[in-house]
Parts: structure tokens; sequence; C-alpha cells
């Protein structure tokens, strides 16, 4: 279809197009009616052979039946394959489309998993559009976890009614015999519903609103002074999102105007639990903690950009917002022997955001383009602040403190430019400045300017080459510790966030196709930072990565495709065990590997087409550390994974195929912190007492598709 875009603006100038395309297809003009088409011209022949359009109703079915091996948390961590045995599979899309733009789309996955989703959409295209999606979302955290309490799930945790506490774990006779497990895991489901209308030519309106619930429990630790235990908190969350916008467009300007609403409740205010050590002091027989408590977030945007001239664009847009938090605030003790009073029954906690945005890109001439942007955000925190009197752990109070309202305001300018060369070679260079404003930190303001430049080349469209290196620099007012920070701390430590800082990067990235059955892939990205302004923090960091892949056609039966990747991560950082000067250092050493090689064959022409694909990573944390005492360093972290699929679709018919795979997964981790600690191990820690996940599973598969 031709539209009136081309300026062509005289009917005789849209009727040499005409007849210039009648040989490939049928051409209409978006406004062109019967009246205008000229006397004795004969149209009945217009037909494009090239421009069938869909009708009817088509898709695919998929049903079948799969079958886990063992139970492993890990292995289904977000693909809800955690439960041994067998699983129904369900999967579906449908189209339909009409002669009068009329249309609906279906789409149905793992129907018999924790993951399934369903979503519709349909309307007339041009005219409306109204959807539904459903989804459900788990988070399988860990399922190798021990605890005495009872309860877990609710916001009250009870200790078995035989249960003796004492001072340390070793003489909590009762603890290995209450061992109970729990799982920790999270389930989301959502669901939203929308519609988008175009009521007039130009306008286009759109509403959308989600629904989640999200429940099940995760971990969390509470403590009665040195003392202290893991909890399973309850999760019972409920979040509704309400969006809606109006968008005005003509050739040269578009304008938008949006709300975005957020609002979360949570059904359980506080999680108390049972202390299983023997009481510091009178009525210390229970803790309480606070949980997230209730609140919303709205804001209104409004955006708009304008071509200025062929060559020339600027757009901005500004966000106003408002985040408040008034729930009820818990005591401040449940000890009946302490007596606290509140200032406040609420924080009438409430942040304001400003964001705006403003852009402008221009081609200068026919090789050189310039752009440049400026972007502001200010977050204002207009929370009271109050001085509470402070209880340490339900067991005595401590000097009175002051909650401390933090804001900040962001100014970034980002300018850059582009210049061809030639038809092969262009260069981009550029400059960003960052400037952060902040209250209540250790920092007033720091400044960032980032220089960086460009170069890519792309020769006989079978090379790509581009190569880029930047030089930031970021400097801070002054650095000073915030009196009203309790406890104290250290003058000489530096937030990495907002210390001195020199960072460095560069990055390679290439493409080659040596020959029209290869295709090559590299990159290689460099960083390092220092902060050699840190007396005490982090003082040096290294990153490296290189990748590799490569895609071949073998034969025109048999495509192979390989690739790899090695990440090096190190950094340094000086501690004080005295709170003075530094007298220890640790160095960080993190790799990463990780490889793999796939292969895909046409066994049997149009009949039988068989996969396998193989993968192993393979990564090391070091954590070396000088202290000058023997034996500081800590015991390295490792994961290793090994996964091989292989799968393959035998074509009954034409629209019925026989699909069937297999996955076997082997996974094994070393993590000093959990490996060896049980629940009892630690005298004054009540752990979980988990285990490093590992795992060997097989997965298979067997389904049949069927398209129509």
């Amino acid at each position: 279809m031709i539209k009136r875009d081309m300026n062509v603006t005289t009917t005789g100038g849209r009727w040499l197009l005409v007849i210039l395309c009648l040989p490939f297809s049928k051409c209409i003009f978006a406004d062109t009616t019967e009246a205008e088409i000229p006397a004795g011209v004969d149209i009945s022949s217009w037909v494009c052979k090239y421009c069938e359009f869909e009708q009817g109703l088509s898709g695919e079915l998929e049903g079948g039946v799969g079958y886990v091996s063992d139970n492993s948390f890990k292995f289904g961590e977000y693909n809800g394959l955690n439960d041994k045995g067998a699983y129904p599979i369900g999967n579906a899309t449908a189209r339909y489309r009409d002669e009068n733009a009329d249309y609906l789309n279906l789409r149905v996955r793992d129907l018999g998993l924790d993951t399934r989703s369903v979503g519709m959409e349909g309307g007339r295209q041009g005219s409306y559009k109204l959807f539904l999606n459903y989804d459900e979302i788990p988070h399988y955290i860990s399922d190798s976890a021990r605890t005495p309490y009872r309860g877990n799930g609710n916001d009250t945790l009870r200790l078995p009614s035989n249960w003796v506490t004492a001072g340390s774990t070793a003489g909590m006779t009762e603890l290995d015999a209450s061992l109970q497990d729990v799982d920790l895991e999270t389930k989301r489901k959502r669901l939203g519903v929308g519609i988008e209308i175009i009521p007039a030519r130009k306008w286009e309106t759109a509403v959308n609103v989600r629904h989640e619930v999200q429940d099940g429990q995760k971990a969390t630790a509470g403590s009665f002074f040195f003392n202290a235990a893991q909890l399973a908190e309850p999760v019972d969350y409920v979040t509704d999102e309400v969006e809606a916008s109006a968008t005005y467009t003509t050739r040269k300007w578009q304008s938008k105007l949006a709300y975005y609403g957020s609002f979360f409740n949570n059904h359980n205010d506080s999680l108390t639990w049972q202390n299983a050590y023997n009481p510091i002091v009178p009525g210390q027989d229970a803790g309480q903690l606070a949980l997230p408590p209730d609140n919303q977030f709205n804001q209104v945007l409004m955006s708009s950009g304008y071509q200025l001239s062929e060559r020339t664009r600027v757009s901005g847009d500004i966000a106003l917002g408002r985040m408040e938090q008034n729930a009820d605030l818990l005591a401040a003790t449940i000890n009946p022997n302490l007596s606290v009073a509140l200032p406040e029954s609420s924080a009438h906690a409430q942040v304001n955001t400003l964001t705006a945005d403003l852009k402008a890109d221009s081609a200068v001439t026919s090789k050189l383009r310039l752009n440049a942007a400026y972007r502001y955000n200010n977050r204002e925190n207009k929370t009271p602040s109050e001085v509470w009197d402070w209880v340490t752990t339900d067991a005595f109070t401590s000097a009175a403190r002051k909650n401390l309202p933090y804001s900040f305001t962001d100014n970034t300018v980002n300018l850059g430019g582009e210049y061809r060369i030639d038809k092969v070679t262009k260069v981009n260079a550029g400059y960003d400045f960052e400037q952060k404003d902040r209250t209540h930190q250790e920092v007033n303001r720091t400044k960032e300017n980032t220089f960086w430049g460009k170069a890519s080349v792309r020769a006989r469209d079978n090379i790509d080459f581009a190569f880029k290196a930047a030089h930031a620099n970021r400097s801070n007012s002054d650095y000073n510790t915030v009196d009203e920070t309790q406890p104290p701390e250290n003058p000489l430590m530096r937030k990495y966030n907002m210390a001195d800082r020199q960072r460095d990067s560069a990055s390679l990235n290439a493409g080659f196709i040596p020959h029209e059955r290869i295709n090559i892939g590299m990159s290689v990205d460099l960083a390092q930072d220092d902060y050699s302004n840190s007396p005490l923090g982090l003082t040096k960091s290294r990153e490296a990565s290189y990748n590799t892949d490569a895609s071949v056609i073998l034969t025109d039966v048999t495509t192979l495709h390989v690739f790899a990747s090695w990440q090096r991560i190190k950094s340094n950082q000086a501690g004080s065990q005295t709170f003075s000067t530094p007298d220890w250092s640790s160095k960080n050493n993190d790799t990463f590997d990780s490889y793999g090689i796939g292969v895909k064959h046409q066994l049997i022409k149009d009949k039988l087409d068989v996969g396998a694909d193989y993968v192993l990573s393979r990564s090391t944390g070091k954590v070396n550390v000088d202290s000058g005492a023997p034996g500081a360093d800590f015991p390295d972290l490792k994961t290793d994974l090994d996964s091989v699929k292989l799968y393959s679709d035998y074509h009954l018919k034409e629209n019925l195929t026989l699909h069937a795979a297999y996955w076997f997964e082997h996974y094994n981790s070393k993590d000093w912190m959990l490996d060896g600690v049980d629940p009892g191990t630690i005298p004054n820690v009540i752990s979980f007492g988990e285990d490093s996940p590992n795992y060997n599973v097989h997965a298979v598969m067997m389904s049949v598709r069927y398209r129509f």
C-alpha cells in the first residue's frame, strides 16, 4: 500500500506511481476513492500476487507428558520442574483474522507447571485492542532448610511445648529432635487486562490494570542481643497497578499524557517469634520484626517530540510522582517490662519525585550527526524527622536516635557526535557529565566526567568491527561522617558509590563471515576502577570478559553452533579491626567460564529432525585475607554445571509432529557458609542448616504438535 507520505500531491503524480507499480502489485492510496479514478481505467486485473493476507483460523496445539527424575528446588528454581514425577504438557497458539481487520490471538504455555501463562489479544486493527494476560511466576529458593519453629508461613512462630532454653545452641537439648523441614519459596499470580482505543484520527488511548498476589515464605532472621535465629518470613502481598495514557500523533509532533499508580498491601504487619535462648533480661520471651508496610506510588507523565526539520528532532518528558506510606507503627518493644513511647503513630512517610528529560538529535550534514541530552532527577524525602527512644532487641533502651530523610538531586548531560568517513567507516565521540547532590550522607556532592570514543568499520558485507574506549573521573566535595549515624562510622571509611574514582573501560566487537555458511562473532570487554583516595573500603577493581560464538552450516541438512565465554572479576579492599588505620586487606578473585556446542540434523528428509545441545559452566570465588594471622583465607566458592539436551521432531503428517526431548543436568556447588553448618553448629545462631545445592536430574518429554 502506497500512502501520500511520499510528497505526491497531484492526482497526475499519484497515478504515475500507480502505472509504475502495475506489474508488481495492486496499488491503493490511503485517501484514494473510486471517484478519483479516471474514467476508463480498468482496475479489475490489479491483483497483488505477493500480498496475500492471512484470513481465518490458524495455530498450533501441543499436548503430552513429561517426567522429572528427582526433587530439586535449584533445578526448578524458575522453570517449575522442582518436583519428582510426571506432569502434563499443554501449549497452544491460535490466530484469527478476517477481511474486516478483526483479529484474535491466543497463547497458552506450560499448563501443567507452576510457570503456566495464558494470553489473549483481540480487536480491530487501527481501531481498538483488548487483551487479557495471566501468569504464574514461581521462585523456589531452598528445600533443605530446617527449623524448630512451628507455624511457618504465619505471622507468629512458636517453639515446641517441651522446648528447653539455654545460653547457647549446645545446651538446647530438644533442638535436633524438634527440627522440621521448611520450604522457602514464593509464587506470584498476575492478572492483567487492558484496552487500547483509537477514538479519532491522530489519537490513541490506553488503560491497563494488573493485579498480583504473591505468597510463600523466605528467609529472614531475628536476634536477642548477640543471640540470633534464622526464621521463615511469611509472604502474603497484593499489588495493584494502573496505567492510563492518551497519545496524539501528527507527522511532525507526538505527545503523550500518562498516569501510573502502584498500590501495595501486606496482609502481615509483623513477624513474632519466641526466644529460644535464656532471656538476657526479664520479659524478653519473644521478639517482633516489622514486615514491609502498605504503601502506594502515583505518577503523572507528559512527553512530547517534534520534528523541527527533516534532519533535526527534539523531544522531552517530565514526570511527577509521590510515594506514601502511612501504616501504623509497631510498638518499640513487646517486652512488658520496658515502657517506650512513640513520638508519632505513623511515619507519615512521603517522597516526591521529579524527573525531566530533554533530547535533541540532528543530522547536520550527510556525514555528521550530533546529539545532546539532559536529564534531571530529584528525590525529595518529605518524611518528618523525629527523635526516637531506641530499644536494643527487647532487652534495654539506648541513646535516642533520629531518622534521617535521605534526598538527592541528579543532573546528567550527554553530548555525542557521529561522523561517517566513508561508506564503511564511521567514528563516534562523546562527553558525559553527572552531578549528584545528597542530604544526610557522607558526601554532599559528587561530579563525574566521562570522555568516550568509538570507531566502527563494515567492510565487504562480511566484516563488522567496532572499538570503544572511555575514561571517567569522579570526585566528591568532601567526605565526612554523618554525626547522627549510630553507631558511628570510622572516619577513614569510604563508601564506593560516593568515593573518588577513576574508571577506564574498553570494548571490542567483531563479526566475520569468511564463507556464506560460516558466521563468527567475538567480543572483549575490559574495565578497571581505582579508588586511590580510599584508606578503608574498596580500593581497586578489575573486570575482563571474553566471548566468542560461531554458527556453521555443515551441509544442507546439518547446522552447528558453538560458544565460549570467560569472565574475570578482581577487587581489593582494606579494613580496620581497631576502628583506626587499615590493619587488614583482602583480595577477591571471581572466575566464570562457560562453553557450549549444539548441532541440528535432518536425519530423514522432510520426516525426522534431531538435535543436541551441551553446556558446561564453571565458576570459582576466592577470598584471600591478609590480617597478619595464619589461616585467614576463606575456602573457595565453587559451582559446576553440565547440561545436555537431546530432541527430535518426527513429522507424521504435514501438520502433525511427534516431539521428544531428554534433558540431563548435573549441578555441584561448594559454599563454606552452608556446608557443614547444621542448625546447632554456631553457638549463638540457630541456622536453617541448609546444604549447598547439588543435583543430578533427568527430564523426559513426549508430546504431539498439531498445526491448523
